[in-house]
């Protein structure tokens, strides 16, 4: 702990579910960062959609680029205020691993899923505990449960503090669905038509035993906090060199973002600022506005979080790190701790509106839309064909899905075995389960292992496949990828 902030997260504080022993050399965090890092979850991430479809511009930021991007914003903001870089580190690089292909439009379908929305027949009728998708849920997911280090548990065994950061850098309340009016009916064109959204809302219950083990009041810390608002920070930022690289916006477009924010500029960067509009070089202009503007957010918000951490040091009579962390659940039900990072009053405004310009001309764009529509009817193509044939799935996925069905004396009874001789006699019963034995049960750890199966796909992954399904030129020839 040595100088380290009296606000940085403790290591030796941390919780893990399944104890272990410490490491010679390592601190928890440390251990927390390398296990992520290494995970299949992490790689993946190099194939999958930020805004643009993976593949679509060598140059256009996917998720593992975002990813690093956050966590280096992350470090200069933690090192600066004194803060764990290791468990800053940590939470960065797990933040979007449970994101889906082809961006926020995949969670979007999977979310619809698992409500009961769509024309899946009776796949619409989910129960209640198995409801909701969501990335930063199924980060956490797939971090405690999908990857996996031990035989005798599932996931990574991270720490508390990590797994609350990884799990609060969004937001975790469903938001209201979009397809319902005023008067409760459903305005989807392919809506169930006994959908239970507009009688009980979008749920994310399936997740509530993640919340549970976490313990948000004794979990949260600051080095979280760093993240969320770095995870902004860096899609603010991409935004602006993804959109100008795409030729969706213009010069003179980020010029006026910029010249918009002249008062908060030093001497220094309003010279910079001034010699942009004549800059030919289309790299060059990138970088130099990019820089501007995110030096401009990560300067005000330091300087911002140190005077909120003064008044909160002053208010809660905290004197030293022992002290923090004995007053943390005390100061996590009397405040909102998502403001304690932030920019100042005038920034704030400001910086409202710039996302907003750049929602409307790089998310809202034709471009952008293109491929979101695209990328929803392959992935709902998807969902149909597993859900019509689940035949068709992996065989690991399969054995998932019945090492999740069936009881615990049979799930012990086939772990006997090798995982070749068990596949023969789950796709049997799977062919008479899907047929003739669809009970309620069955359907709904069936669409959870379907999410899953989705969820860990890589764009080109999701793509292939459904190529195989749909596509009738050379329809056999790629059976193996």
């Amino acid at each position: 702990m040595t100088n380290l902030s009296i606000f940085s997260a403790n290591p030796d504080l941390s919780k893990r579910i399944h104890s272990e022993p410490e490491h010679e050399f390592r601190s928890s965090f440390e251990r927390d960062r390398d296990r992520i890092l290494y995970s299949k979850e992490f790689r993946r991430l190099n194939r999958k959609t930020q805004v643009f479809v993976a593949g679509f511009d060598d140059h256009a930021r996917n998720r593992l680029i975002h990813t690093l991007e956050v966590a280096q914003i992350s470090q200069t903001i933690a090192s600066h205020l004194e803060l764990n870089e290791a468990l800053t580190t940590a939470i960065a690089y797990g933040h979007d691993v449970g994101h889906t292909p082809f961006g926020h439009v995949g969670e979007r379908i999977l979310n619809s899923l698992m409500n009961g929305c769509g024309n899946y027949r009776d796949f619409n009728n989910i129960d209640i505990k198995y409801r909701g998708f969501k990335h930063n849920w199924q980060s956490v997911r797939a971090l405690m449960d999908l990857e996996k280090i031990s035989d005798d548990y599932g996931g990574l065994n991270l720490t508390n503090y990590t797994l609350w950061g990884v799990l609060n850098h969004t937001g975790v309340n469903p938001k209201v669905c979009e397809f319902i009016s005023k008067d409760g009916r459903c305005n989807y064109r392919h809506a169930n038509k006994k959908c239970k959204i507009a009688k009980e809302g979008l749920l994310f219950s399936f997740y509530d035993k993640y919340q549970a083990q976490i313990k948000s009041g004794e979990s949260w810390t600051l080095e979280a906090l760093v993240v969320r608002i770095s995870d902004e920070i860096a899609q603010r930022h991409h935004d602006i060199e993804d959109g100008l690289l795409a030729r969706i916006i213009n010069k003179d477009e980020i010029l006026a973002i910029l010249m918009s924010l002249k008062e908060f500029f030093s001497t220094e960067e309003i010279s910079k600022l001034s010699g942009l509009p004549i800059e030919d070089n289309i790299s060059v202009f990138i970088k130099s506005a990019s820089s501007l503007f995110i030096n401009l957010l990560v300067s005000n918000l330091i300087q911002q979080a140190k005077k909120n951490l003064k008044s909160l040091e002053t208010k809660y009579s905290i004197v030293d790190n022992v002290s923090f962390h004995e007053k943390k659940t005390v100061i996590y039900s009397n405040e909102n701790i998502f403001e304690l990072f932030s920019y100042d009053s005038g920034l704030i405004s400001k910086e409202k509106e710039i996302q907003k310009i750049l929602k409307d001309r790089i998310l809202n764009s034709q471009l952008a839309q293109s491929m979101d529509g695209k990328s929803a009817v392959i992935l709902t193509k998807l969902i149909s064909v597993y859900l019509d044939n689940p035949q068709q799935l992996p065989d690991a996925t399969i054995n998932t899905l019945y090492m999740r069905y069936l009881t615990q004396t049979i799930r012990s009874n086939l772990l006997l075995n090798t995982y070749e001789q068990n596949i023969g006699y789950f796709r049997e019963r799977l062919k008479v389960d899907h047929s003739k034995h669809n009970t309620f049960k069955y359907r709904n750890i069936l669409m959870r292992t379907i999410c899953d199966f989705i969820a860990g796909m890589t764009d080109d992954f999701a793509l292939k496949q459904y190529d195989k399904m749909y596509s009738s030129r050379n329809v056999f020839n790629n059976y193996r990828d």
